[in-house]
């Protein structure tokens, strides 16, 4: 089993080195985007950033959680190629489709009609078209994830979030393009990446329409849409509700506490769910699965927990260096923004049993009802506590979408979790929240080297209350020197000398 933990954190590793740079990368955009854009202007790239997601999930097929649960089924490199270039065809088809949407309605009929903004229709058609040439890049990474080319999967990403970064500061700085530099720069990087994407597995396709394997895809891959298209919701659909019933300046204000918090999906989320599937099927019959399912939850919520302490603790902080005075609003929220994503993290380390039978149809509902939850709640909160109403009833949609995920999975495989531990880890991060109002809204040194100190209390009180098994201990021991043993192996004495 220890074998298994240590490819699953050399996988999350190389995920999370390379999203912390895609995170560093990002966090450089928002002084330009608060800086430059008006709040306005912020909050409307939130809702075109978010329009162009859920247009993308819904024309994506599922094709990207297909194609990498298909891929281990196939049982040589030439069914491998074919069903590659199966994937790519039906992919190219989606992307037409999704392009020609954008052209013929992204001004009437989203712009117009959905979101009352006359005028504002190019730049959703030119984010659309963004988005439907990041379909195409979908299939090439999930090979590289399938392949378990975690390091080749991890330069695109960097390759491509520097190449957007820098398009977009030269049109929104020195060419003050605005917004509309913004979507230029999206849709340039998106479009070169692409063509790098496809020219490194030119050996890896056949291209071929077996419908056999369409249907395959297809039947595994759509019902996971609804779900990815109600968990889109789910985590950014507020703003939607913010535009109509208050003001762009206010959905501008609520962009940033998701772009901060965003920093906790770059993180842990999205490393989280392209290594978890993998690990989860390639322990799937051995005789210790259950245990390490279990144990992945606990290890998997500690570094949850531990990022969105840093988080939360130093949201004022971060809210000061990143933006103006007119975004102060957004730090109180980030902390249950934050809450919100901690939960989720829980939702899929309880999904094994629902991937591992087949049942997605599950996780989409689980999805869609606790959207359905959390869309309730924003109308019952929002009149009488606003933004913070709004994070409150998300909070509420995500636990209900927790407790059902883990009653629809445990129905496949029981599996046994330790709930005192998953509830002090919990506890801990509340407590994070609470200090995070007690200071005020200062960022001075004295306060920055307090909180660090508590942040570094906080992280070490389940060793000093002996949350961790003796062996889980040892077994962290040997993975430090593992790692020590990799990093410095090439600097020892003998070789820098020239001995052989």
């Amino acid at each position: 089993m220890l074998s298994a933990f240590k490819d699953t954190i050399r996988g999350f590793l190389t995920f999370g080195t390379s999203s912390s740079l895609v995170s560093l990368i990002g966090f450089v955009l928002i002084p330009v985007y608060t800086r430059y854009l008006s709040v306005e202007d912020f909050g409307l790239l939130g809702l075109v950033n978010l329009t162009v997601s859920i247009a993308a999930s819904i024309f994506g097929l599922g094709l990207n959680s297909a194609i990498f649960r298909s891929y281990f089924d196939c049982d040589d490199k030439s069914n491998q190629k074919k069903l590659v270039g199966t994937a790519l065809l039906v992919a190219s088809a989606s992307t037409a489709c999704l392009i020609l949407l954008g052209t013929l309605c992204a001004e009437p009929l989203i712009a117009g009609w959905l979101f009352t903004l006359p005028g504002t229709g190019k730049y959703y058609q030119i984010a659309i078209y963004t988005g439907a040439i990041s379909l195409l890049n979908a299939i090439p990474l999930a090979v590289y994830r399938a392949e378990r080319q975690f390091g080749r999967f991890a330069a695109f990403n960097i390759i491509g979030a520097l190449l957007q970064m820098i398009l977009i500061i030269v049109l929104v700085i020195p060419l003050h393009l605005g917004l509309m530099g913004v979507v230029i720069g999206q849709l340039a990087a998106t479009l070169v990446v692409n063509a790098l994407l496809l020219y490194s597995i030119r050996n890896k396709v056949e291209v071929v329409l077996l419908r056999d394997e369409m249907r395959k895809l297809l039947a595994y891959g759509l019902p996971l849409v609804p779900g990815n298209v109600f968990y889109l919701f789910l985590i950014s659909g507020s703003l939607y509700f913010i535009q109509i019933t208050g003001d762009l300046a206010e959905a501008g204000v609520y962009n940033l506490a998701l772009k901060i918090a965003s920093v906790f999906s770059i993180f842990v989320i999205t490393p989280f769910q392209l290594v978890w599937p993998p690990m989860m099927f390639s322990v799937e019959k051995t005789n210790y699965a259950n245990r390490f399912y279990a144990n992945m939850l606990i290890y998997a919520l500690y570094y949850s927990v531990g990022i969105a302490i840093v988080l939360s603790v130093f949201a004022n902080e971060i809210v000061a260096v990143v933006s103006t005075p007119a975004y102060a609003s957004a730090a109180p929220l980030i902390g249950f923004v934050l809450f919100g994503h901690v939960l989720f993290v829980m939702q899929n380390v309880f999904n094994v049993g629902i991937l591992l039978k087949r049942k997605t149809t599950l996780w989409s509902a689980a999805l869609i009802l606790e959207t359905l939850v959390s869309a309730v709640m924003w109308l019952i909160f929002a009149p009488r506590w606003g933004l913070l109403g709004i994070t409150m009833g998300s909070i509420i949609g995500y636990g209900f979408g927790v407790c059902l995920t883990f009653i629809f999975s445990q129905r496949f495989m029981r599996v046994a979790y330790e709930w005192k531990r998953v509830l002090f880890l919990i506890l801990l991060f509340l407590l994070s929240i609470g200090i995070s109002y007690i200071f005020p809204n200062s960022y001075g040194i004295f306060l920055i080297v307090l909180k660090s100190l508590l942040v570094i209390l906080l992280l070490a009180s389940p060793f000093l209350f002996k949350l961790w098994y003796p062996y889980e201990i040892a077994a962290m021991q040997r993975l430090y020197h593992h790692i020590a043993e990799n990093l410095f192996s090439g600097f020892s004495p003998a070789e820098n000398n020239g001995v052989r």
